[in-house]
Formats: C-alpha cells, structure tokens, sequence
C-alpha cells in the first residue's frame, strides 16, 4: 500500500518515490504527498518527474484500494523506476484552509444552533457543507455565524494532527462532543484513529489537511444557501485572506 505522507505532515510539498504500478493514465507510488480524493476533500495535484521527463498530475483518488495519481499525458513511468513528485502547492494550501475552517464553522453551527454535519466539499474557490436540523439561513443568521466563526479563527489556535488507539480515540472525541454518527461509520477494521484537534474549541476524526494555526485561515464568508432534503440545508462559504 501507498505510504500516505500528508497523515503526518500536511506541509510536505515535494518528496522523492518508486514507481509500484504504472497503467496507460495513472501511477502508483510506494509513498505520496498528494491527497487523494475522499472525505468530501478534492484529491491534489501536480507534477511527477524522472528527472528528464515532467508529467501533470490531473488529480489524485483511491480507487481498487490503490492511489491512482491520474496523468495529464501518456504514462512514461516505469516500475521500480525512481521519481520526484511536487505538489501544487497553491492549490492544496487553499484546500487545507477551507478544510479547517469548515471544521470551525460545522463546531460553531452544533455548539450555538444544534446542527448536525451531514456532508461536505472542500474545493479551492468556494467549499460548502450540509447541516440538519436547518429548515432556513436569513441573513441575520448568516452574519452572526460568520462574525462567530471569524472570531474564534482570528485567535490563531494551534492545529494538531494525533493518532490514537480506536478505543481511546472514541472516548476520547465522545467527551469532546463529536457527531456519534461518524464514529459508528468508521469500519472497524480501523485500529488507530487520525484525530485533528483544534485547541480547546475542536476536535475530529479526520484523514483530511488541515492548517497548523487558524491564523492561516484569515476568515469566511457565508453565501448562499439551499434545501438539499428534508430538513438539510447546504451552505456555501469562501475564504477571507490572513491579515498579515
């Protein structure tokens, strides 16, 4: 299996690699800085290189248990081969942005107004995520969420990546009042439970990326919203930038 770099360290831009499997449009990498796609996060991309040759890297999935790095040109990698991958750096850093701040907003909804994630997106230019109990989001509403959310985000709270043993991760995230519904969804063939942690205010089982401190985040703008099923309502947020 691919040994996935970014559980560690979301900061790893570029890394050096063995080629495992090749197929006419994808590689597959012994290890890999690129996230693939999953958990309502987009998969990165980027470049691969054997050094005389650069090939883009369209996007990153999972697929038949293996992380496909999809080619944007025909496939010049062979296996056992050595090769150098670089991120699109921009691209994955405005991810990890979002998906902190969507981790933020989806707290602020469940501590103030009792609201239940229910899904999510996190695409650079503008993320979404779906709440329940939420029937309608008035522009009042909207301003005070977003006033709470900044405000908690403009106290550059430290981001910390933990793993746990699953026993110990379950209590552990039941005392800090996270959404019992996803716990119950993670297969138990999962020993060891990724936790991102957001100073006192946060914590989540998550394989996403995520920022080191809030501060990078600078802020969020609610936009629109929409019913998406009984009782679910879909709110779209962009990202202010970090006051320097």
């Amino acid at each position: 299996m691919t040994e996935l770099l970014h559980m560690k360290d979301n900061y790893i831009k570029e890394f050096d690699a063995k080629v495992v499997e090749v197929d006419d449009d994808y590689v597959v990498l012994d290890q890999t800085a690129f996230y693939p796609e999953g958990g309502g996060q987009t998969g990165d991309r980027g470049w691969l290189t054997d050094g005389s040759e650069e090939v883009v890297v369209l996007k990153t999935i999972k697929a038949e248990g293996q992380v496909r790095h999809l080619l944007g040109d025909m496939n010049p990698f062979q296996v056992g081969q050595p090769v150098h991958g670089r991120l699109d750096w921009d691209f994955r850093y405005e991810c990890m942005r979002f998906h902190t701040a969507q981790h933020i907003l989806s707290r602020y909804l469940q501590h103030n107004y009792g609201l239940e994630t229910v899904g999510n997106n996190i695409t650079p230019g503008k993320s979404r995520a779906d709440y329940h109990p939420l029937e309608s989001f008035d522009e009042d509403m909207k301003r005070e969420v977003e006033a709470g959310v900044n405000e908690i985000i403009s106290r550059n709270i430290d981001v910390e990546i933990r793993f746990m043993p699953r026993e110990e991760a379950i209590a552990y995230l039941n005392e800090r009042g996270y959404q019992t519904r996803y716990l119950e969804m993670v297969p138990k063939s999962v020993k060891i439970f990724r936790v991102i942690i957001i100073g006192d205010y946060d914590a989540s089982s998550c394989a996403g990326t995520h920022v080191a401190n809030t501060g990078e985040i600078g802020g969020i703008k609610i936009g629109k919203t929409k019913n998406v099923g009984a009782g679910k309502r879909r709110i779209y947020f962009s990202l202010l930038p970090p006051q320097t």
